[in-house]
């Protein structure tokens, strides 16, 4: 007669199920732990100038779905923005004492040394026309552009003013128009200003500058 080995309670089935219920989450915990810390890593040594965008982070968090259910993609998510912030406070703490080109309108004349600035360029503008101020907002000098391809169109401002002299040093504001489409428009100044501390905020990395305004970590154009 053969012997038959069956399994013939439910108890019997809820061990097994158990068992294997155990192991499957414990494999997709090790896998996403794994994928988290790939990711970290991956986040902590890319160039803060050209960091993973929007659609690749969406795609590789989109992977950790298939190993967590609904309930565990919350907190998944929760952990991957504060490790994506964490990373970004460490790239954006390397600007510290260092010179960085954002949107703005303050510069600095030291005397002698021409001011390097930058104009946003949208597309099909002309008759571009630069004002220099002093901090007072009266205009000592003013910058024609010739028409050009749309970016950042750079300025420099040699410290003259508009009737030869030159222009003591000090704090001085920069601004720009345009004419686009037969309407003239404003058009955004870019400048150079020291960071000088960074701040992790609640909206994001914030990277305080030496005249006292901060501006986005993502909102830095240039370094130097």
């Amino acid at each position: 007669m053969v012997a038959r080995t069956t399994v013939n309670s439910t108890t019997d089935y809820s061990a097994l199920n158990q068992k294997a219920g155990t192991a499957k989450a414990s494999a997709a915990d090790q896998q996403q732990d794994r994928f988290l810390k790939l990711l970290v890593k991956q986040l902590q040594s890319q160039d803060p100038m050209n960091p993973m965008d929007n659609a690749a982070t969406t795609s590789q968090m989109a992977q950790i779905s298939s190993v967590t259910g609904i309930e565990k993609l919350n907190t998944t998510m929760q952990t991957m923005l504060a490790s994506f912030s964490a990373a970004q406070s460490f790239q954006a703490a390397a600007l510290i004492g260092k010179e960085v080109l954002t949107v703005g309108n303050k510069m600095k004349f030291d005397g002698t040394k021409p001011v390097d600035t930058r104009i946003d360029l949208p597309s099909g503008v002309s008759h571009i026309k630069v004002s220099i101020m002093d901090k007072n907002g009266l205009v000592v000098d003013n910058i024609t552009l010739p028409q050009q391809p749309a970016g950042a169109a750079a300025v420099a401002w040699d410290g003259k003013m508009d009737n030869g002299d030159k222009a003591p040093a000090g704090d001085y504001l920069i601004s720009a128009r345009g004419v686009q489409d037969g309407k003239e428009i404003a058009l955004n100044t870019l400048t150079w200003q020291t960071a000088s501390s960074v701040e992790l905020a609640k909206t994001g990395v914030k990277v305080m500058l030496a005249d006292q305004s901060s501006v986005d970590f993502s909102a830095v154009r240039q370094i130097r």
